[in-house]
């Protein structure tokens, strides 16, 4: 169907062909039920031709004018430019109202140029680009996958990507997360509390510990507030008591010290499989659920879960280049569940926080190269004191008056990611697993022995699996092998 018809006449139109132009040759073919000869034309955008015909004609009819330009230069020549990716026809008419001939014109994209700028780019004579209609395919062996990432972007939008990877390569990443956390901390203080017949006083701060009662004897109650304090871990480790009692009162003084240290080591070791240029993920971890609220039709509060993943994550894509380098862009996460970051959000909910340590970034290593991608040494330190007012800065005895604490904390972590290029095992080749060094306990040993598991038997193992699985044992060179127990050529002696 003619979308556009552009009559032409001959008589309103004749340009001359352009200089250095190149006639077309087309392809006559012969159309039945009449005598009108069908031709076909391919040309590229933004290039003409000129097209010779058998028989003269009057006027020229254009099916669409933004695909191909159609000017006549003689009753028997037609100028034709190409303007967008499509197909269209051309008819001819002759003085008598007839139709003497039909073009059809193919406007395809300049493959020519795009493949010289795709190979120029990328310098991989490995690479082709051809049209399949409006659409540009590019295709070829290219002999890494960057090659294919800049062919991809020299290419105009839209194109198909058809090109295969010479030999293409697997690459293990082994990431390792080393955290260490360092914390001290001391406190010293002192509380005098003082109970008479009608007045109740106390300075300082003892743990946890409410304000002082007036019923009974002070020091009985403030050693059962200690007492209650040590089973919730809130009480000073070490504390002196001391009562003075006189007949208008009782002044009891309490010494406290403390001092903590503690050390946490975190080491996480994910392992990942890719091909090179694909995408890999891995989660070893879980999923904890976050309660969100959300406003119903109704106008009541509806309670919505949603997840939130936690765990060691790592998520990489490796482009093996020609010159042996891999180029990384790594995703390590490791995040652990902190219940003193939760937040209480009401009706007795509360929301747990979550510690993470993660890093972004881009790396180009050798096979078996380490890097250290990220690195972390923190150090935070707190000096508080607490006192009375003018009598805890007197020398020496204002300590008497005052409580002194002092925290460090200290944090340091590193990343170290290693790229490695793999091959997958032979076909039938058994692979080493934890479960080949140990075996589970039996009801004797288990129970009388008190052992969970036990330690294989190797040799035997090794002669029922006829060789040994992965690196079992140790394989001695013949030189360095006495006379007596020289092992025959081809054979593997493994040492319990």
């Amino acid at each position: 169907m003619i979308d556009l018809a552009v009559v032409l006449s001959l008589t309103t139109a004749v340009l001359p062909a352009p200089v250095g132009e190149a006639r077309a040759q087309v392809r006559a073919v012969p159309r039945t039920g009449g005598n009108a000869i069908l031709s076909r034309l391919k040309l590229t955008i933004n290039k003409s031709q000129t097209v010779k015909v058998g028989s003269a004609f009057a006027d020229v009819l254009v099916g669409s004018s933004d695909i191909a330009d159609v000017v006549p230069i003689s009753d028997r020549t037609l100028y034709v430019l190409g303007k967008r990716a499509g197909t269209t026809n051309v008819s001819l008419i002759d003085s008598e109202r007839k139709l003497v001939g039909l073009i059809d014109v193919e406007v395809r994209p300049d493959t020519g140029v795009i493949e010289s700028q795709v190979r120029q780019s990328t310098g991989d004579p490995g690479l082709r680009v051809e049209s399949q209609g409006e659409r540009v395919i590019l295709g070829g062996v290219a002999g890494d996958a960057v090659s294919v990432d800049r062919a991809m972007q020299v290419a105009p939008p839209g194109t198909l990507n058809l090109t295969r990877v010479r030999s293409p390569q697997q690459v293990m990443l082994k990431v390792r997360f080393v955290e260490v956390n360092r914390n001290a901390g001391r406190e010293l203080g002192a509380r005098f509390e003082f109970g008479g017949r009608s007045t109740l006083a106390s300075v300082g701060a003892y743990g946890a510990q409410n304000p002082v009662s007036s019923s009974g004897g002070v020091i009985s109650g403030i050693v059962g507030s200690a007492v209650n304090a040590a089973t919730t871990g809130g009480v000073p480790f070490a504390s002196l008591v001391q009562g003075f009692r006189g007949n208008a009162g009782q002044l009891d003084l309490f010494v406290s010290a403390l001092e903590t240290k503690g050390l946490l080591r975190r080491l996480a070791e994910p392992n990942l499989i890719a091909m090179s240029g694909d995408r890999a993920e891995f989660l070893a971890g879980g999923e904890i659920p976050i309660p969100i609220a959300n406003q119903s039709l109704n106008g009541a509060p509806q309670i919505t879960v949603s997840y939130k993943e936690f765990g060691v994550k790592l998520g990489f894509t490796p482009t093996v280049l020609r010159n042996g380098m891999i180029h990384l862009q790594l995703e390590p996460e490791v995040s652990d569940i902190d219940p003193t970051l939760a937040v209480a959000v009401g009706g007795g909910i509360s929301v747990p926080g979550l510690t993470k340590r993660r890093a972004k970034t881009n790396v180009e290593l050798r096979d078996g190269q380490s890097f250290a991608i990220a690195g972390l040494l923190q150090t935070n330190s707190t000096r508080s004191i607490d006192q009375l007012p003018w009598l805890g800065s007197i020398p020496v005895l204002g300590a008497l008056f005052r409580s002194s604490e002092f925290q460090e904390r200290e944090t340091e972590l590193v990343v170290i990611v290693t790229p490695s290029l793999v091959n997958p095992a032979r076909p039938g080749q058994m692979l080493a697993t934890p479960f080949d060094a140990s075996v589970p306990a039996n009801d004797v040993d288990f129970f009388v022995n008190g052992k969970t598991e036990l330690r294989r038997n190797m040799r035997q193992f090794v002669n029922q699996r006829g060789g040994a699985v992965g690196p079992h044992g140790h394989i001695l060179p013949e030189a360095t092998l006495p006379a007596a127990i020289a092992v025959p050529q081809g054979t593997v002696q493994v040492l319990n």
